[in-house]
C-alpha cells in the first residue's frame, strides 16, 4: 500500500481540491498493473489549523482512504511531516506539499527508484532535465542555492536541493529517520537527509516538474535567520551523540 503524507495548515482555500485531485489520480494509479493492483491512503497532517482545513479533511474522509493526524498548536512543517509520516502504515511513504507544486505525476518514477534499491528519493529543481513551468523570483531563487552550499557545507553533504517539497522513503527507511529527526520548523528538509546520510541509506535524487505558487506564506528574512541557527543546531545534536542515543 503506497501512503502519501500532506502537512496542512490553514489550506481551506485549496484542501478539498487538492485532497480531490489526489485520490483521483492515486485510486487510477494504484489499479494499474505496473502499480501491483495495490491500494493507497491519505494521511492529512494538520499542524493547528485556525480555519475550516480539519472540518474539510474530516469531510473528504467519507469519501477517501484519509487519516487525519491533528495537532492542537502550530509547531511547524516539520512537525507535521514528522508525524504523518510516523503514523503512516503504507510502503512506501511519500510527503508533498498541499499545494501540489510538483505533479502527481512524478509519482512514478519515484517508484522506480525505490523498486532499484533508493532508501530515499529526493525532488530536485536543480537538475537540467528539471521542467520549471513557474519559476521563484530570483531573489528567492539565490537564496535558495546558498542555502544550499551553506547547508552542503555546514552539514558535510551533497545534495543539490533540500527543499522541494516532493520525498519518498521505503517505510523502513522512513522510520528510522523520522524517529530521529527533531527539527520542527525551518530545516527540517536537511535534518531529514543528514540522518538518511548517517543511516547509510541510499539516497537518490531525482528531477521533477515543479511550478512555483505566488501565495507562499513563508517570509524570507525570518525564514534565513532561523534556517542558519536549525542548521547550527543539527550540528550540535549530532556533536552531542543526540542522534546516536535516539538510535
Amino acid at each position: 500500500m503506497l501512503s502519501v503524507v500532506i502537512p496542512v495548515f490553514n489550506e481551506e482555500a485549496r484542501l478539498r481540491e487538492t485532497l480531490a485531485t489526489v485520490g483521483r489520480r492515486l485510486a487510477a494509479f494504484t489499479k494499474s498493473a505496473d502499480a501491483g493492483g495495490g491500494g493507497f491512503e491519505i494521511v492529512v497532517s494538520d499542524d493547528g489549523s485556525r480555519d475550516r482545513s480539519v472540518a474539510i479533511a474530516e469531510e473528504m474522509a467519507k469519501e477517501l482512504p484519509l487519516r487525519l493526524v491533528r495537532s492542537e498548536r502550530n509547531r511547524g512543517k516539520g512537525a507535521a511531516v514528522r508525524d504523518g509520516v510516523l503514523a503512516a502504515t503504507g510502503d512506501p511513504v511519500f510527503f508533498f506539499d498541499a499545494d501540489l507544486s510538483t505533479p502527481l505525476d512524478e509519482i512514478e518514477p519515484f517508484l522506480d527508484a525505490l523498486a532499484k534499491g533508493a532508501d530515499v528519493v529526493v525532488g530536485t529543481r536543480k537538475h537540467r532535465q528539471a521542467t520549471i513551468v513557474r519559476p521563484q523570483p530570483w531573489h528567492r531563487v539565490q537564496l535558495g542555492l546558498a542555502y544550499t552550499r551553506l547547508t552542503n557545507r555546514l552539514l558535510g553533504l551533497r545534495v543539490s536541493d533540500y527543499t522541494c517539497g516532493f520525498k519518498a522513503f521505503r517505510a523502513a527507511a522512513a522510520r528510522r529517520i523520522f524517529r530521529l529527526q527533531r527539527l520542527d520548523r525551518w530545516s527540517f528538509d536537511a535534518e531529514t537527509l543528514f540522518l538518511a546520510h548517517r543511516l547509510s541509506l541510499r539516497v537518490v535524487e531525482l528531477p521533477v516538474k515543479w511550478g512555483d505558487r505566488p501565495d507562499s506564506r513563508v517570509r524570507v528574512a525570518g525564514a534565513i535567520v532561523r534556517s542558519f541557527l536549525e542548521l547550527l543546531a543539527i550540528r550540535r545534536h549530532a556533536s552531542r551523540g543526540d542522534y546516536d542515543r535516539a538510535t
